[in-house]
This record gives structure tokens, C-alpha cells and sequence, in this order.
């Protein structure tokens, strides 16, 4: 009896060791992790061995990065948790080692205070040749310090891909300086010649290039540069390595500079591969050359030219499109509660997705379901024209009846019919979903202020920040633009029931406050901005400084307001401008009338200066800092019932 135990557990374990040879049915998922927690503590390569399905075929496999922190051991010299560079290579036998993921770790020393994480989603399809059976794998990680950790796992989803991935092939692979005489960089992008077997039928060049360091030009990181692919020494694109988007980036704040434009990269991002379809030029079983040059470029100092390009180009191969008429729904932008789209998020208006042909005959029609489950869905039709593997941002009309009930749901998005026909040739793509948290709702009744900095678009010669208030059909309500500096600003709104959209934009990209701005000169100091209870200093919403180049927000108004809850009102003291040049404003909002003793200090500890309020609860007093040099200062508020408000004070002359 004991024997028959042990032959059925052992039945049992193996065939759950052998599950990844079953096939699936289409749709399901499987797992693979890679890595699970691995504490990055040492600069380099992380091996690893894991096995990974065979005998299967997979509509898309998914890479989850997960990064998070841990607390660094006592003692430890470094510990700051920056924006390193890290790679995901696969090494299968009998094929190059190939790079599959590029992620650029964010600046997140505060993470561990947090515990924060984020899960970086990578479509990974492109390597399904060699992601199978037992494989090994590489983490590169480029960075000095502890405090990060790695979850790597691989989402294998069952069904049949736009094309079958054939093979994978490394063009260029290497990290080379730019701008250096003696080593010139186009002696490493030098041409190659390359072919593909049959059954491939489309080729793709595959680059995934980043520029890090900085010579005296600042390059390779801070300047844009461009590349040109040529194909039998004729040139058939031009690409920029360049991302002007960090200042919009999802993972927000950082505690570095995390918005500053870079070469092809920001902090806390993925490096987005860039495609070069030559399908069209080429022929399988027949020779061709590849080569790639950099825009020239020479650094203005040779001993200081260390910067340069991680440069990997691949050729990838696949077969001939499995499907002629095929839609799939690659993610939904809003609503969701995915932190991958946290800057849309939550939303009551207009739900966006993101669609893309993956059959060969062009997208012209096609008619989509939507709504929270258990609803009535509501019907849109979208037409345009989506060539094969083109993907688009479909925006549903204003849908604010599906949010009425104002709860944490589920939303759904079907495909109905594609080019004037019902459904498609794939319907395991057809259907998505997306868990929705509630927008807060607002009373109706309530003042946004405004207190600018110094920090002047030089286009308008005005202040930098400016915001709109629409309504759910995109109306403007309020707005307020062409702002001048160091001034406060209060607008009064009252709205109808619905659900509005509050966006804030700054020209330079670097929020109405930012740590980096002490380093500037001049100094464009702080500027606040929230919404507040009229006829009070009390703020029920606030307009994080450290936002880059836009933030929004998203809330409605409700029809009962009985059920709003109003913020008790504390002590609350406001200090601005910030940085002052001769006298600054303390505006009260305070629990009852008492007098309050504004005590200055400078850095060494030393009282400059002391002023006593007579009793007040609400308004504004000035106090006359003309006297006290250039510098920064503490302010400490010392109010007649015991409470202590501390604050920082910058004059600057």
C-alpha cells in the first residue's frame, strides 16, 4: 500500500513537471518564473537555468519585470536605489544570446519607505523560437548599490500568433563609445551579411539602442542623435534616438531627474524596441547586407570621450500572417487600475483602448461592445484605416452613464464585428478586461488656488504653469493660462452633477516644485496649486509640485452631496511665494482665533527675525523680510493653543 502511495505521488509530481508539454486550450496561461525576489546586490551578470514550455504554440508571450526594494543591510555603503540600466538575455543552445527586455530602473529611494514595486509588462513574442525547453537565462544589472530586487516571470498565452516567430539573429551587440577618433563607433557598426531560411517569409531589423554618459557636449545621453539603416548599401530609413516623453512618465515622482529628456531612455522606463520592416526588400535563402551608421560626430574632448551607445540590433524572421482578418485588444488604457497607465487613471469619461491588426488584409470598421460588467453595454464604431501589425488608441465617446454607480468594478471591451463582417478570424483576442477603482466626488461649490513661481515660458514670457477644467463633453469650464509670476491666484467654480477632467500643464516640464531647482539660477522657487472649501484656507485636493510636464485628475460632482463628508478643518498655514525677495504672505486657516508668533532662524540657529499676529482665523498676514540677506531660513509658527507648524523660507534678492 505503501509502494502504490508513493508510485501515484510520484505520477502525480511528474505530471505536473510535464505539464508544459500538454497543450492548453487557446487562451489559457501558463507561468514560468525566472527569478522571485533575488536581491540585486552586486554589479553584473545573474544566471540562472529555468525550464520553459515545449510542444506548445502561443498567441503572446508576456514578460513581467517586477522590481521592488528591500531594506539594505547595516553598514551598507551604498544604498541609494537610482536609474541603472538592466537586460534580460536568453542563451539557447545552438542560437545567439539574445537580448529580450531592456528596463531602465527608476530613481526610488523613497521606495523603501513605501514599499512600493512596479510590474513593467514586455511583449516578448518576438523571441518564441528560442523561449523554450531548458534555457538559460541572464539578468544584467549595471548598478552599484543595493535596494533593488528582481521578479522575472514569462506569461505564455495559448492560441495562435499573427506570425510564428522563426528565428532570432544578432546583428550588433555591444555598448560602444561615441564620438572617441581612435575607436570610432562605425568600426563596430560595420555591414553584415545575413540571410534567412525558409519558412521565413517577413524579416524584421530589431533595434534597441540607448545612449548613457556624458562628455562635454552631453553627449551620449543629453543629445539627440540619429542613426540610418541601409540594405545593400542603399539607405532605407533614418531614425532618432531620442525620448521627449520622461516628463510624462508613469512611474511619477522620482526623487532624481527623472523628467529630463535622454537618448532613447528615461528612469523607471522600458527602452521600446524600434522596427525596421524589410520584408518587402529581402528574400528567403538569399544573401543581403546590413549596416548601420551613426550621424557623425566628433567629442570636443578626446580624453573625455567615454560616453556612448548600447547598441543591439537583431535581425528576427517569422512566418506568413496566420490570419487575413484579425483584431486583437492589446490593453485598456482607461479604466484601469494597471500603474503602467496610472497618469489616465481613475477616470469616469471617454474609456481609450489599444487595438492592433494582426491579420494582413488592412482595418477599415470595427464595432466594439463596452461597458462595466453586469451593465448594458454600450456600442461604438470606429473606423480609419490600420495596415498589418499597426496598432491605434481607440477613444470611446464620453460614457458616464457606466460609471454612475461610482464602485470598484469590472470593465469589458468586446470586438463585435471587424471590416463590416461579425467577429473575426480570432476571437481569443476579442475580449478584454480591466478592474476600475471609484473617482472621488467633490461638492459642487469650491475654489482652485493658484500660487505661482518664477519660472517663465519663454515663448509668452508668463508663467510656465497653466490649467483647464472641462466637463464630460470636453468643454472648458475654467482655465487659467498666461499666468503672472509670483502671484496668487483664486478661482471659484460651481459645477452641475457629472464628471470633470482637471488637467494641469507646465511648458518646462518640471512641475510648480522640484528639489533640482535649488541647482538653477535663478531659482524658479515653489509654486502651489489645489482645490479648497470657500471662504477657507482648507484644501480637500492637492497638485503634487514634482508632476513634470502634466498631471490630471479626474472626479465627479453627485447629484447628492448630502453624502459628502466635509474635511474637518485644522490648523492650516500657507506660506508664499517661496522663494520671497523682500516680504512674504502667511495665509491662516485655523480651528479658532489665536495669536501666532512667526519666528525666522537662519541655518546656524540664530532668531533674525519676530512678528506676532493679533488673534485670527482666516486671512492673510504680511511679514517684512526686506531686511535679511539672500539665503535660506526656517520659519517656525508657534500658535497660542500649543500647535507648531515648521516651514522653509528661501530669499533670494
Amino acid at each position: 500500500m505503501l509502494i502504490k502511495s508513493r508510485q501515484l505521488f510520484f505520477l502525480i509530481l511528474l505530471s505536473q513537471l510535464c505539464s508544459f508539454t500538454l497543450k492548453a486550450n487557446p487562451g489559457d496561461t501558463s507561468w514560468v518564473t525566472i527569478y522571485n525576489l533575488r536581491k540585486l546586490t552586486y554589479y553584473g551578470n545573474y544566471d540562472t537555468t529555468t525550464s520553459l514550455p515545449v510542444g506548445g504554440q502561443y498567441r503572446k508571450i508576456r514578460l513581467h519585470y517586477i522590481l521592488s526594494t528591500y531594506t539594505c543591510p547595516p553598514g551598507t555603503q551604498y544604498c541609494g536605489s537610482w536609474d541603472y540600466t538592466t537586460q534580460l538575455y536568453v542563451k539557447p543552445q545552438n542560437n545567439d544570446t539574445v537580448e529580450i527586455a531592456r528596463i531602465i530602473t527608476p530613481y526610488a529611494t523613497d521606495w523603501i519607505q513605501t514599499n512600493r514595486k512596479h510590474d513593467y509588462v514586455v511583449d516578448v513574442t518576438d523571441y518564441a523560437s528560442v523561449l523554450k525547453g531548458t534555457t538559460d537565462f541572464r539578468f544584467v544589472y549595471q548598478g552599484y548599490s543595493y535596494g533593488f530586487a528582481i521578479t522575472l516571470k514569462l506569461e505564455y498565452i495559448e492560441g495562435v500568433p499573427a506570425m510564428d516567430a522563426v528565428k532570432v539573429k544578432n546583428i550588433y551587440d555591444g555598448y560602444f563609445a561615441f564620438g572617441k577618433t581612435i575607436d570610432s563607433i562605425e568600426k563596430h557598426l560595420v555591414p553584415k551579411t545575413l540571410s534567412y531560411a525558409s519558412p521565413g517569409s517577413r524579416a524584421m531589423i530589431k533595434n534597441s539602442i540607448s545612449g548613457h554618459g556624458s562628455d562635454n557636449a552631453s553627449c551620449s545621453e543629453f543629445c539627440s542623435k540619429y542613426y540610418q539603416v541601409k540594405l545593400n548599401n542603399t539607405q532605407i530609413a533614418q531614425h532618432q534616438i531620442w525620448r521627449n516623453d520622461c516628463g510624462v512618465n508613469n512611474i511619477y515622482p522620482q526623487t532624481g531627474t527623472w523628467l529630463y529628456e535622454r537618448a532613447n531612455w528615461c528612469p523607471g522606463a522600458v527602452v521600446w524596441p524600434i522596427y525596421h520592416d524589410i520584408s518587402a526588400l529581402t528574400t528567403a535563402n538569399t544573401s543581403f547586407s546590413v549596416d548601420i551608421d551613426m550621424q557623425p560626430y566628433t567629442a570636443p574632448n578626446q580624453a573625455n570621450a567615454q560616453a556612448g551607445y548600447n547598441f543591439i540590433s537583431q535581425l528576427i524572421t517569422y512566418s506568413a500572417p496566420n490570419y487575413s482578418t484579425d483584431v486583437s485588444i492589446e490593453d485598456i488604457i482607461s479604466p484601469t487600475t494597471d500603474p503602467n497607465y496610472a497618469r489616465s487613471n481613475p477616470a469616469c469619461v471617454n474609456p481609450t483602448i489599444k487595438i492592433k491588426n494582426t491579420g494582413s488584409n488592412t482595418i477599415t470598421q470595427v464595432v466594439f461592445n463596452y461597458g462595466l460588467t453586469g451593465s448594458t453595454p454600450l456600442t461604438y464604431t470606429w473606423t480609419g484605416s490600420l495596415p498589418f501589425l499597426g496598432q491605434t488608441d481607440v477613444v470611446f465617446p464620453p460614457s458616464t452613464a457606466i460609471y454612475a454607480g461610482n464602485t470598484n468594478s469590472d470593465f469589458e471591451v468586446t470586438v463585435v464585428s471587424v471590416n463590416n463582417t461579425n467577429g473575426d478570424q480570432n476571437l481569443f483576442n476579442n475580449v478584454y478586461r480591466s478592474k476600475t477603482i471609484a473617482v472621488p466626488v467633490y461638492v459642487p461649490s469650491f475654489t482652485i488656488k493658484m500660487s505661482t513661481n518664477k519660472a517663465t515660458d519663454p515663448n509668452t514670457q508668463k508663467n510656465e504653469t497653466s490649467w483647464t477644467l472641462e466637463d464630460e463633453n470636453g468643454n472648458i469650464v475654467k482655465s487659467r493660462t498666461n499666468n503672472t509670476n509670483l502671484t496668487l491666484f483664486n478661482d471659484t467654480v460651481t459645477l452641475a452633477p457629472g464628471c470633470y477632467k482637471f488637467k494641469v500643464t507646465d511648458s518646462g516640464c518640471d512641475g510648480i516644485s522640484w528639489w533640482a531647482y535649488q541647482y538653477y539660477t535663478p531659482n524658479p522657487g515653489t509654486g502651489t496649486l489645489g482645490f479648497y472649501y470657500t471662504g477657507s484656507y482648507s484644501t480637500f485636493y492637492t497638485v503634487a509640485g514634482d508632476f513634470g510636464c502634466e498631471q490630471v485628475k479626474y472626479f465627479r460632482v453627485s447629484n447628492t452631496t448630502s453624502t459628502l463628508e466635509k474635511i474637518q478643518v485644522t490648523n492650516a498655514i500657507n506660506l508664499f511665494p517661496n522663494p520671497a525677495s523682500g516680504e512674504f504672505y502667511l495665509q491662516f486657516d485655523l480651528e479658532k482665533p489665536q495669536s501666532v508668533i512667526c519666528k525666522v532662524t537662519d541655518l546656524a540657529g540664530k532668531t533674525v527675525l519676530i512678528k506676532k499676529t493679533t488673534k485670527i482665523s482666516l486671512g492673510t498676514e504680511t511679514i517684512d523680510a526686506s531686511k535679511l540677506a539672500s539665503g535660506a531660513y526656517l520659519v517656525n509658527l508657534q500658535l497660542e493653543d500649543g500647535t507648531v507648524i515648521n516651514k522653509k523660507l528661501l530669499l533670494q534678492k
